[in-house]
């Protein structure tokens, strides 16, 4: 990734940027609660919720709140993002990061619009026997997710001093173990959105080390948690090798080993508490954190080669 000769970090970009990551944790905390509870149909319409956007009873029912919650914060975050995207054209002088910067305006409006057609599509409002068209767009939704606040990351990482002036000391094993590591994990991300967008965890009390990682069960729903918890063990390998790898300082390589260890310790307990929606939530919101993490480590890898 390259751009134009360095120049002082601009603090308004910055800042504005890492706001942005701060609601998007709002946003997808919301997201992921609305989810573990079953909570996304609470509304039939979109892009109002019962064609108001201060719905009866949505402070007082949790699946209204969890619902109408998410779709404010998301608006919020929406709105971020147009404001990111003006203030680039205007003020960013790096034709890479300022595509980027549309780039992300992009994703959150296909956001907003996978959201939509996930509700307008879905069984209740069709009247159709199966659901597919809605768990299709459920799945892009949260995937798409991902990929918004990992492009937001990289941006604001963009707009830091440690972008702007390292000097390259990446080799070609760091940048193979980097790729590798973001397609893996990505691969567990959809894992783990088929399987929450069709409920398909396999939970367990008390499971054993290898039930952790080859669960109990039958059919589709044992494949897809076969895959996103295997997946999850190969991808955490390769994190690890590429966080150490190289000589990369400890501001760099700690973050990545602490959020995936948080990632597995929140796995492995969403397996042994299936009726506590939060575990589940937070999961979600650290896998996040490490694949936006991630992204934009690898991305700065690439800036300064």
């Amino acid at each position: 990734m390259k751009d134009s000769p360095a120049s002082p970090p601009n603090p308004f970009l910055k800042w504005l940027c890492l706001s942005a990551l701060a609601w998007a944790v709002l946003v997808l905390q919301a997201g992921g609660f609305t989810t573990s509870i079953r909570a996304g149909m609470a509304f039939l319409d979109w892009p109002l919720s019962n064609g108001s956007l201060n719905p009866t009873g949505w402070l007082t029912e949790i699946d209204k709140f969890a619902e109408h919650s998410h779709r404010l914060a998301a608006t919020g975050l929406g709105l971020f993002c147009i404001a990111i995207a003006w203030s680039h054209r205007r003020w960013e002088k790096r034709p890479v990061i300022r595509k980027a910067a549309y780039l992300l305006l992009g994703l959150i409006i296909l956001q907003g619009l996978l959201g939509g057609l996930r509700v307008l599509l879905d069984q209740l409002n069709i009247g159709g026997d199966g659901n597919l068209k809605a768990v299709i767009f459920a799945i892009g939704h949260a995937v798409n997710a991902q990929l918004t606040i990992a492009v937001l990351a990289i941006i604001a990482m963009s707009h830091t001093k440690l972008w702007q002036n390292n000097p390259n000391h990446s080799t070609r094993f760091e940048i193979i173990s980097g790729r590798m590591s973001l397609i893996l994990l990505l691969s567990v991300i959809l894992m783990g959105a088929i399987m929450r967008q069709n409920h398909f965890t396999l939970w367990a009390t008390q499971p054993t080390a290898y039930e952790l990682f080859i669960p109990q069960g039958t059919g589709l729903p044992q494949v897809i948690n076969s895959l996103h918890r295997g997946g999850a063990l190969i991808a955490g390998l390769f994190v690890i090798i590429f966080a150490l790898s190289g000589q990369r300082p400890a501001y760099r390589w700690v973050p990545l080993l602490v959020l995936l260890t948080l990632q597995i310790t929140l796995g492995i307990l969403s397996i042994q508490l299936p009726l506590n929606p939060h575990v589940r939530t937070v999961h979600l919101v650290i896998g996040a954190a490490l694949f936006s993490t991630l992204c934009a480590q690898v991305a700065l890898m690439h800036r300064r080669n």
